[in-house]
């Protein structure tokens, strides 16, 4: 376990809370990296067994995406993993926000065609990496697919909401994307629940 990434010590200094990143499993940190001076994401699981079973289960999928990516699984990569007082914690590298909260930012105006149609195109390889490897993600949604930069322009006049006021549109700089969240993610072979996928998101059959 490398000491550098104790949130309360000095080798790493917390940003921020990611406010849109925490939830039942604990949250999720902003950090500084001071040894390899680069922002990170640290998962900060709850002290709770199940929590932690999961969270190892997560860091097992992690670490076996990682060790068979070439660089185009478009998983997110995970830096490290260390046990402090009881919570796991996880480092990954930084990335920008979910396709969720960047719409909901945009007051949801849609994406372009071509523009999801690239992520369509990014998913499906990411999916097929992973059935590759045998596994099963079980919780795709717009929350656990993130943008790889926070970079946006913004397009004026993208729809009239009065006659004198023009809704202006924001749209990713980088259409890349990555997948996150494997703490659901199952071996094809293992035993598993018959309920996945969030209920929001889970097809009627």
């Amino acid at each position: 376990m490398s000491t550098r990434f104790c949130i309360f010590c000095h080798s790493a200094c917390v940003i921020q809370h990611l406010a849109s990143a925490v939830g039942t499993f604990g949250r999720v940190l902003e950090c500084w990296d001071r040894q390899t001076r680069e922002y990170v994401a640290i998962k900060v699981v709850r002290s709770i067994r199940k929590y932690r079973n999961a969270a190892m289960i997560e860091v097992d999928v992690l670490q076996h995406l990682a060790k068979n990516d070439k660089g185009d699984s478009h998983c997110v990569q995970i830096r490290s993993w260390f046990d402090y007082r009881n919570h796991i914690c996880i480092v990954f590298e930084k990335l920008g926000p979910s396709l969720f909260d960047f719409l909901k930012r945009n007051k949801y105006c849609p994406f372009p065609v071509d523009l999801v149609r690239e992520f369509g195109r990014q998913l499906l390889e990411s999916v097929a990496y992973m059935h590759d490897l045998h596994l099963i993600h079980t919780d795709l949604k717009p929350e656990n697919i993130l943008l790889v930069s926070s970079d946006y322009v913004r397009l004026p006049g993208y729809k009239k909401v009065s006659s004198d006021e023009m809704l202006s549109r924001c749209l990713p700089k980088s259409s890349a994307i990555k997948l996150i969240d494997f703490g659901s993610a199952a071996f094809d072979n293992q035993n598993h629940s018959s309920i996945v996928s969030t209920r929001h998101y889970r097809a009627p059959e």
